[in-house]
């Protein structure tokens, strides 16, 4: 015992010694603030052009006549501070594969452009900073997101005119970011970075202020380490976007906003925003003006002017860096574990744990059965934990079929995960009650054992897959190993610290409802996973309470009535929270419906049932859907089809000709293909096939139902005359749809819980 203690000491020491082996604070020697105060940025300029982007123009969705109009403005006040402009007009392609919310793959033409501007000084040096401009819907303003960021890298334009300067200043404003950083990732695919030290990112002003350093690649750890050793000086609260690391480097868009693209070509960025779940108004129509602050443009414009100016790298151009480091946060302090230190960690506990393991084997005696035991023990565990996980959504579900609400949670979801644990803590307790009148294993150190055993397993798998990654179970595997030695229900409770982590970020993050809708979708693959998390969990937790049997059986025989108290009086109090507020409205759309030459219709629609008072004023009847028809109005499109068709190789080829007449340019024009067999897009004028990505295929992808399609659409400019060429062994069913902006709608509500999408959708479907 004497020995392993010591090699618990020894450990403990490398992992400390690891951890603070490189560290970023607000007292560092890489950044001196020049000035107390910077020369003459003015928050009322910065709210004056986002005010203009907001009220004169409008959503500026990618690819319309909007957002060009907003380029413009953009162009022209740039060439009045001296900055040389040029526009970067692009058309790209766009494939979204099929996902747990994308049910069909979907090809997309984006047309938008990028404005660069440039002001030279006395070097090549290059420090970029960048901005989208446009907005993520027909409907949504766009003031915070992003009108905010174009309005403080306009006025930092004006600011930076009027002084000499050392580096060379590049200001990119990217076009069709909400569709996936359209805009910034052709920049830098087409641009010459050789020259460019680093780059900061802008996207929606506000507090509390994020410090974005996620997406395929992480920032540089060097430039982690000036920027919040400012933020530090300059006394502005902060978060890190630590765990943002981990979860996003893998998603398809490969990050957050228009910095991930610069970081995916080794160049160092990083990026500015707001921190936490978004308000209801992100990506609706209530981000209008009064959601800007003139407080938070001042200090956003004061500090990025702060960054550009003192902020100093030591490279240019395209470098590697450490990708697989970790930094956690506390308070205005950042300490940055390398990757190295978390090998060494990693090693060093896996290490532990056999030796350990080991130690056990050569110091027990075999027992007869033990295969049998150990199976006894995981499928009991098992059980418990999916009874745990299955009934902590009870109180969620029961209310969601009682109030007719998909997304119960979406006012306050921190009160439905803390009703979710209580409820959970609540029924392992009175569960727990009766383990002991089952015929089950007494032997804790066998639960310690498998419970280590497991969770060796997942960490040396994600240690091979991606080290960082494997770093929260690596920390609870040490925790359990601390535990044999030092029994206490603190490590148990500790163990799980950094996944508890991860799911705090994600709580307080933009891909939070992705998540629980995620989980909604695919309820049993999840059901699976939280069990199997909790496995480990509960047999650390047996290891500490077998040994103190009756004092624990004396406690769980107490809590028993309260804790079925506890499981009803929260279910029932969950009835009690509103779904909900002025801040998270109910999201309703009001759609102007037509389908060939039939007549239209509104159709007045939301996921959850309308409320009275709208269903009174429409007339209709209390549902989650009404159509009022529209009479004696043409639709906005007159549409024909023709159609030939020849054989070969066994195979129908379809030539069909699509002829599409507008009253108005739509904004969205979308084609979808669906067969019962599969088919392959030969020839495609939508989508101009020399843009395609080389190894794509238009091909129709299998989805649960068993039928093949794919969906293809593009913003504008649209075509008069659609020509598609279509092999295929079966019938081809194809629905064409447009979708317009409404300016003014036939019906308006006002309602100040519901949030409203006015749109008109026109669909004519062929069967060939």
């Amino acid at each position: 015992m004497k020995k392993s203690r010591f090699i618990i000491i020894i450990l403990i020491l490398a992992l400390g010694l690891s951890a603070f082996s490189w560290s970023a604070s607000s007292k560092t020697d890489s950044i001196s603030v020049l000035k107390d105060s910077i020369p003459g940025f003015s928050a009322d300029n910065a709210y004056e052009h986002t005010k203009h982007l907001v009220q004169k123009i409008g959503p500026r969705p990618a690819g319309s006549k909007s957002e060009l109009k907003a380029a413009q403005y953009i162009d022209y006040v740039l060439r009045q501070n001296g900055w040389k402009v040029r526009e970067q007009p692009f058309s790209k392609i766009v494939v979204r594969e099929a996902s747990v919310l994308q049910r069909e793959q979907q090809v997309e033409l984006i047309s938008s452009q990028n404005i660069i501007a440039e002001l030279p000084g006395k070097r090549p040096d290059t420090i970029i900073v960048g901005a989208h401009y446009d907005s993520a819907t027909v409907n949504a303003p766009g003031a915070v997101d992003n009108g905010s960021g174009v309005g403080v890298l306009l006025e930092l334009a004006r600011v930076l005119s009027q002084e000499s300067h050392e580096e060379t200043y590049q200001l990119v404003f990217f076009g069709a970011e909400e569709y996936g950083l359209v805009g910034s990732q052709f920049y830098t695919s087409q641009s010459d970075l050789s020259a460019v030290r680093w780059m900061l990112n802008i996207d929606m002003v506000g507090s509390p202020l994020e410090i974005d350093v996620a997406g395929k690649k992480s920032t540089p750890p060097d430039l982690i380490k000036q920027v919040v050793a400012l933020a530090g000086e300059c006394d502005i609260p902060f978060h890190l976007s630590r765990d943002s690391i981990i979860m996003t480097r893998e998603s398809s868009q490969g990050g957050t906003s228009d910095y991930s693209p610069f970081l995916d070509q080794n160049i160092p960025a990083v990026g500015l925003g707001i921190y936490g779940r978004p308000e209801g108004y992100f990506h609706r129509p209530e981000d209008r003006l009064d959601q800007v602050s003139l407080e938070e443009f001042q200090k956003v414009g004061d500090f990025s002017y702060r960054l550009l100016t003192t902020v100093g790298m030591d490279t240019i151009g395209p470098h590697e860096w450490d990708e697989f480091y970790l930094p956690f946060q506390l308070g205005k302090y950042v300490i940055i574990v390398p990757s190295y230190g978390i090998r060494i960690i990693t090693i060093l506990t896996f290490l532990l744990t056999v030796l350990m393991l080991i130690k056990i084997y050569k110091n027990h005696k075999r027992q007869e059965n033990a295969w049998q035991k150990v199976l006894a023990i995981i499928g009991v565990t098992l059980v418990l934990s999916v009874i745990v996980v299955i009934t902590s959504g009870i109180g969620e579900v029961l209310w969601g079929l009682v109030k007719e609400v998909k997304l119960l949670y979406i006012a306050y979801p921190l009160i439905f995960v803390i009703a979710r644990l209580g409820i959970a803590l609540a029924v392992f307790l009175l569960i727990a009650g009766y383990l002991h009148k089952l015929p089950i294993v007494r032997d804790p150190l066998l639960y310690w054992v498998i419970g280590v055993s497991l969770l060796l397993g997942i960490s040396l798998i994600l240690a091979l897959t991606r080290i960082d990654l494997a770093f929260p179970f690596v920390f609870w595997l040490l925790c359990m190993n601390l535990q044999f030695l030092l029994p206490n229900i603190i490590l148990v409770l500790i163990g799980p610290y950094f996944l508890i982590s991860m799911h705090w970020e994600l709580l307080n993050s933009h891909q939070w409802i992705s998540f629980y809708q995620a989980i909604h979708n695919y309820i049993l693959v999840f059901l699976v996973i939280y069990s199997v998390l909790l496995v480990p969990f509960f047999l650390s937790l047996f290891h500490i309470g077998i040994p103190k049997r009756s004092l624990f059986k004396k406690i769980l025989f107490a809590v028993r009535k309260p804790s079925l108290g506890t499981i009803i009086l929260l279910i029932l109090a969950l009835g009690m929270v509103p779904a909900y507020t002025k801040s998270y409205p109910q999201v309703v759309a009001v759609q102007e419906e037509w389908s060939g030459q039939s007549e239209g219709k509104v159709h007045v629609y939301s996921d959850d049932p309308l409320p009275a008072k709208v269903i009174q004023d429409l007339g209709g009847q209390e549902s989650k859907s009404i159509y009022v028809p529209i009479l004696n109005e043409k639709p906005p499109i007159n549409m024909e089809a023709e159609m030939v068709e020849t054989t070969k190789n066994s195979q129908r080829i379809l030539d069909i000709t699509l002829r599409l007449n507008y009253s108005r340019e739509p904004y969205l024009t979308r084609i979808r293909l669906e067969s019962d067999q599969p088919f392959e897009v030969l020839t495609d004028e939508f989508l101009p096939m020399s843009k395609l990505p080389r190894k794509l295929e238009l091909k129709g992808i299998q989805h649960i139902s068993g039928k093949y399609s794919i969906v293809l659409q593009r913003t504008p400019p649209q075509r008069n005359h659609i020509h598609l060429t279509i092999a295929t062994q079966g019938v081809i069913s194809c629905s064409v749809e447009a979708m317009f902006s409404d300016p003014s709608p036939r019906i308006q509500i006002q309602h100040e819980l519901l949030s409203i999408d006015y749109q008109i959708w026109f669909k004519e479907k062929y069967d060939f």
